[in-house]
């Protein structure tokens, strides 16, 4: 008589800690390695915590299914993923660091969603078990019902087996060349045989099957819609939606067989065991969807985008996304400072050789973190652009980051969050414009703010920005591990300063003079500088500030070339010499 109470004891408590709890005490554990400055475990909980997490409600969901029926099962995880939500996004816990308090509340991405995302896919993954479970209830399920929970099962099972690579390519990033048909196979809707064999089982009716796999391609789609990808094409979905319905009915078939009506002609004589081609299928689908959580940080880098050029207030280029690029970086251990400085000469460009959409730009990148989320992270750069008209235009602009863990929503993304930008009319082209971004202190708030200045013009501010209360108030520079690049570029560079342009265009030289920072009150030459290209321009893991090399640029330093003075380079396009990469230009 006493083994009930128990057994009922140890069933109440595994339904009031599962699945949530593993997760939220794993990502606990991870913040208390950041705060306690334990960085090897910190970063080794930080790289695993998205996977934790869907281990764990996919685990908890099996045994929350075991334990109760379906219904409630599909209720209990609802309860966890909404207990995470809260824990995560609205009850976190608020500290003083300093004279500042800070919270550790996860971001919500720039469309105010991430969180909504985030537990929308733990969610499905603790469900599934459950609907799992219901789909050989058969017989027993609501006649009226079946449709609407195998339509509501398709898009639970869609998001497990596509969550990913969906994801991915709606915010605008691909698997590594190699795992490419993974993702494409899976956009395509490969999952959904598995999608479409659960739908017919539960609804008894291929058409259903077929409905929810078209259901589950609409519905993820607007889901993932306001996703900010605006170089993007979107228009592969006319394929994508059929497609899935295609697959779904498929999966359909397999599971209930050919309609009487359409088994005609030599379909009459083709009999094969469904449930050796059903296996077939969901082993199919097994091996690309697991494979995504396997390859789940093989994505191929993401660089900040673009959107058109033209000489008209807040029309300039944005960013720099597959854009030739070379530059410079300093080569130092990391350190954090206020203030960052460098001066921009054109002294030559052939402005025809400059197509009408087409821009030379130099200037400088840093970075920045947040206080307390990692993953969350921020890019800063000025620089000076001349168009073909040999109109000269200052830039200012920071971006937010974010990699694709569970404090993101567990989607890469990327949000240009301030832009500032001035024509300028120096003498000639050739007249040094210098730039400064600073981190400036006035009560109650930290500001921002980017500076220029050149012959006959003191120092003019043309940008400022109000940070998120989380941010460091301070630029990162030197090199730390972290790049998503190749041996033995897997780095980042928190502080360069080059050239790029939209397309590669000839005839140019451009000196970029005294990068320098300030450092405890006092400004600082940059005392050692090497080369980097546009293909390992990492600022942070996942970003670069350039997409590919500068093919036919030359870049000469001190080191190379003594009549150059110290703390300057000059980039050259001779249009025949590549620049390799490490090359030493001072210190």
């Amino acid at each position: 008589m006493q083994s009930l109470p128990s057994r009922s004891i140890l069933r109440r408590a595994l339904l009031a800690i599962f699945p949530w709890a593993p997760a939220y005490l794993f990502e606990r554990a991870d913040f208390w390695f950041g705060q306690t400055n334990n960085g090897y475990w910190y970063y080794q909980f930080s790289t695993t915590r998205l996977e934790a997490d869907v281990v764990s409600f996919a685990l908890g969901g099996i045994l929350v299914a075991y334990l109760l029926r379906p219904r409630w099962a599909v209720v209990q995880v609802f309860l966890s993923a909404s207990l995470i939500y809260v824990l995560f996004y609205l009850a976190c816990p608020t500290y003083l660091a300093g004279t500042i308090w800070r919270s550790e509340c996860y971001s919500f991405g720039p469309d105010g969603l991430a969180g909504v995302r985030l537990c929308t896919m733990m969610f499905s993954f603790g469900a599934l078990p459950a609907f799992v479970r219901a789909s050989y209830k058969e017989d027993k399920l609501n006649k009226q019902l079946r449709p609407w929970i195998a339509i509501f099962g398709a898009f639970i099972t869609s998001v497990v087996t596509a969550w990913f690579p969906l994801t991915a390519w709606f915010s605008g990033v691909t698997y590594l060349a190699p795992l490419v048909p993974f993702q494409a196979a899976l956009l395509f809707g490969v999952s959904e045989i598995a999608v479409g064999i659960q739908a017919a089982k539960i609804s008894r009716s291929i058409f259903v099957a077929a409905a929810s796999g078209v259901a589950s391609a609409l519905l993820l789609s607007g889901f993932l819609w306001p996703l900010l990808c605006p170089s993007c094409d979107r228009s592969l979905l006319f394929l994508i939606v059929p497609s899935w319905g295609f697959f779904a009915l498929l999966g359909g078939v397999l599971e209930l067989g050919l309609p009487r009506k359409l088994i005609v002609g030599p379909l009459r004589h083709f009999n094969p065991r469904l449930e050796d081609i059903r296996r077939v299928g969901i082993a199919v689908v097994l091996l690309f969807s697991l494979w995504t959580l396997v390859s789940f940080q093989f994505w191929d880098p993401s660089v900040l985008y673009a959107t058109s050029i033209s000489s008209g207030p807040g029309q300039l280029t944005l960013g720099v996304p597959t854009y030739p690029y070379v530059a410079g970086y300093y080569n130092s251990t990391q350190y954090r400072i206020c203030c960052v400085q460098i001066g921009v000469s054109f002294t030559k460009v052939d402005l025809k050789a400059l197509a009408p959409n087409n821009f030379l730009m130099a200037g400088m990148g840093v970075q920045s973190p947040n206080c307390c989320i990692d993953g969350w992270d921020f890019g800063w750069r000025a620089d000076v652009f001349v168009l073909p008209n040999g109109t000269l235009v200052v830039s200012g602009s920071t971006w937010e980051t974010c990699d694709g863990n569970a404090n993101c929503g567990g989607i890469m993304w990327e949000h240009l969050r301030y832009h500032a930008e001035r024509l300028i009319n120096p003498a000639n082209i050739s007249t040094p414009v210098y730039l400064r971004m600073m981190w400036r202190y006035d009560k109650p708030n930290f500001h921002a703010d980017w500076y220029y200045n050149y012959t006959g013009v003191h120092w003019q501010k043309y940008g400022s920005f109000k940070p998120d209360f989380r941010e460091g108030r301070y630029f990162d520079i030197g090199v730390v591990l972290g790049g998503r690049g190749n041996a033995p570029y897997q780095q980042a560079f928190f502080f360069q300063f080059g050239v790029s342009s939209k397309v590669p265009v000839s005839g140019w030289t451009v000196r970029l003079l005294y990068p320098s920072f300030q450092y405890l009150g006092v400004w600082r030459l940059m005392e050692k500088a090497r080369t980097i290209q546009g293909d390992h321009s990492y600022w942070k893991a996942n970003y670069r500030w350039g997409g590919y090399p500068y093919l036919g640029v030359w870049a000469k330093g001190n080191a190379l070339d003594p009549s150059i003075e110290k703390n300057v380079v000059e980039f050259s396009y001779t249009g025949n010499v590549d620049m390799p990469e490490r090359t030493l230009l001072w210190g």
